[in-house]
């Protein structure tokens, strides 16, 4: 054998002891992979499942449904005495929808609203955008209390003192939200809003904005999908 072929085969041996030298120390030094841990680094805005595990999934039972229905009773306060309140809505994905609401004096001739009808459109802004950059607090009491701010705009007709029902009209403006009494979204829950009125706005000597605010008990469920 020429020293050139005994210069490369100690060579070789050399190479294959210090690879097999490193593999033991790597084996020695690194923990064996198990079940359910990362393999991959984080990307951004990625749904943590650890701490939605930890916290809450932050739906809280919203994707039990296409639509938030909602039935509240309570109490309308304005320069008046109170008055009996009922309020409907409707919402897509808990966001989008629409509303409807009446009050009635209860037969109070000194109120200057006895009664009054008004409808529209309501945003809840929060939910989707929250959910899907992970942004839960995990409480369920706080993310949907988050959730649940909304502004409304739409029309209402009313029955001044004196005169007839839908005699006054015109636009109102709502920023509300509502309490769960659960961590879930399907069940009791407290409400409270305000609203801005203005009768005939634009007329030429209307009267300024009122400020009224409700008080409601309610109850919010799913539904279809």
């Amino acid at each position: 054998m020429t020293m050139r072929a005994l210069g490369l085969h100690a060579a070789l041996a050399v190479a294959a002891s210090c690879s097999a030298g490193a593999l033991a120390h790597a084996q020695t030094n690194d923990a064996p992979w198990q079940p359910g841990h990362r393999t991959t680094s984080r990307l951004p805005n990625e749904i943590d499942a650890e701490r939605t595990a930890r916290t809450g999934d932050g739906v809280y039972g919203r994707f039990d449904g296409l639509f938030d229905v909602a039935v509240e009773a309570g109490a309308a306060f304005d320069e008046d005495a109170p008055s009996g309140a009922v309020l409907a809505s409707a919402h897509y994905m808990f966001m989008a929808g629409i509303y409807a609401s009446y009050a009635d004096g209860l037969g109070d001739a000194n109120r200057a609203t006895r009664r009054s009808l008004s409808f529209g459109v309501d945003v809840r802004p929060a939910f989707i955008p929250r959910w899907s950059n992970n942004l839960q607090i995990g409480n369920g009491l706080a993310d949907l209390v988050i959730d649940s701010i909304s502004l409304g705009v739409g029309a209402y007709f009313r029955e001044p003192r004196g005169r007839t029902f839908g005699d006054a009209r015109g636009l109102e403006v709502s920023l509300g939200f509502g309490i769960p009494l659960t961590s879930d979204v399907e069940g009791p829950w407290l409400g409270a809003r305000g609203y801005l009125r203005w009768d005939d706005p634009g007329a030429s000597g209307a009267p300024p904005a009122e400020a009224i605010g409700l008080a409601t008990l309610g109850w919010h469920f799913m539904v279809g999908g």
